[in-house]
């Protein structure tokens, strides 16, 4: 297989927007990149890639403290991916993906990677994206991508509408699909992201109560009070006695 290139990047905080004539996969290592293609805006980091089709146009801009792993693939390699859309713009990686991610991170960034290494990792990696993909059926990918935007943007005041594009879907499909696939609605979902955050932040004795509730995304601590009493059945103060086992 001929890849053109396997390399561990850093992106400034510029705007920059640019098209190539290869297909291009951006794996997160560390931080977040912000990506707009003519298919859809959304963010690289975490658990969540992104696949940009050649010749499609794009802009990006990336936090300070950022690396990923780039892919670069030349056409005609992944021509099934791009005919059949297997891989969308924004996709959840699997665990045997992370496995591959992981044992780039591994070495050192400054090092040149052999081209028998791009070759065997490149090959094992887009195997593995179509595995993965093969796996899930495109209503699962879009929850999942809705999933991930949430966790990422959970201090933030966003709307269904949103997650939905987010997602990929209509606002309407997008509750079928939580339905389907969850059993749940995309605003329950993210109520209870956002109340999972809070007890996690409970739990660290410097954070007032006020503070974890802009920081897991409520407007302040009366309306993180009345969501997880009424959804987990405490207030935060008796979650948090609970958790440091009564030295709140």
């Amino acid at each position: 297989m001929d890849i053109t290139a396997v390399e561990v990047r850093s992106y400034s905080g510029e705007v920059e927007r640019h098209r190539h004539d290869f297909h291009q996969v951006i794996l997160p290592c560390s931080g977040v990149l912000e990506i707009e293609t003519g298919r859809r805006a959304g963010r690289v980091g975490g658990t969540i890639a992104s696949f940009i089709p050649a010749g499609c146009e794009h802009t990006f801009s990336a936090e300070p403290e950022n690396s990923f792993i780039v892919l670069d693939v030349p056409p005609g390699v992944w021509t099934r991916a791009i005919d059949d859309e297997i891989v969308p713009p924004f996709f959840a990686i699997g665990s045997a993906v992370q496995g591959l991610v992981d044992y780039i991170k591994a070495l050192s960034p400054q090092a040149r990677l052999p081209s028998s290494l791009c070759e065997a990792w490149s090959t094992l990696l887009l195997e593995r994206l179509a595995q993965q993909s093969d796996q899930l059926d495109r209503v699962e990918l879009a929850v999942r991508r809705a999933v991930a935007f949430m966790k990422c943007r959970l201090a933030d005041p966003i709307r269904v509408h949103d997650i939905a594009q987010a997602a990929g879907l209509s606002q309407t499909r997008l509750h079928e699909a939580f339905l389907n696939k969850r059993a749940t609605t995309p605003h329950a979902q993210l109520v209870e992201l956002r109340l999972d955050a809070a007890e996690r932040m409970l739990a660290i004795p410097t954070l007032s109560i006020a503070e974890i509730a802009i920081r897991s995304g409520h407007s302040d601590q009366s309306a993180l009070t009345r969501a997880m009493r009424r959804e987990r059945g405490a207030t935060p103060a008796e979650v948090r006695c609970s958790l440091l086992g009564g030295n709140a």
